[in-house]
C-alpha cells in the first residue's frame, strides 16, 4: 500500500482494458456475427423476394455466418508466419541491430 499511495494510485480502481478478454472485444465479435447474419440473410431475402425463390434466404443467412467467422478469425485468431529471410539479407533482429551499430 505504501508504494500505491507513492505513486498517487491508491484510491484508483483497476480500469478495464480495451485488450484481449475485454467486455469491449466480446461486443465486437458478437456485432460481426450478428451483422454478417443479418446483412447476407436480408441480401438473401431481397434476392428471394425479386426472383420468387425460396432457397436463396437460407443461402445468404449460411454465407453471412461463414464470413462472420472468416472474419473472426482474421482479426483475433490468425497469427501470420514469419517471413523467410532473404539471401544476402538480415536474417532476423540480432543482424539488424549490427548492421545499424
Amino acid at each position: 500500500m505504501a508504494q500505491d499511495s507513492l505513486r498517487g494510485d491508491a484510491d484508483r480502481a483497476p480500469t478495464r482494458g480495451n485488450g484481449p478478454g475485454s467486455p469491449s472485444e466480446a461486443w465486437t465479435i458478437l456485432s460481426h456475427l450478428i451483422t454478417g447474419i443479418l446483412v447476407f440473410g436480408l441480401a438473401g431475402w431481397g434476392l428471394d423476394t425479386l426472383l420468387g425463390t425460396r432457397w436463396l434466404l437460407l443461402v445468404g443467412l449460411l454465407l453471412g455466418l461463414g464470413a462472420s467467422f472468416a472474419l473472426i478469425y482474421i482479426r483475433y485468431l490468425y497469427v501470420p508466419p514469419d517471413p523467410l529471410p532473404r539471401p544476402g539479407g538480415p536474417a532476423g533482429p540480432e543482424d539488424r541491430k549490427e548492421q545499424h551499430g
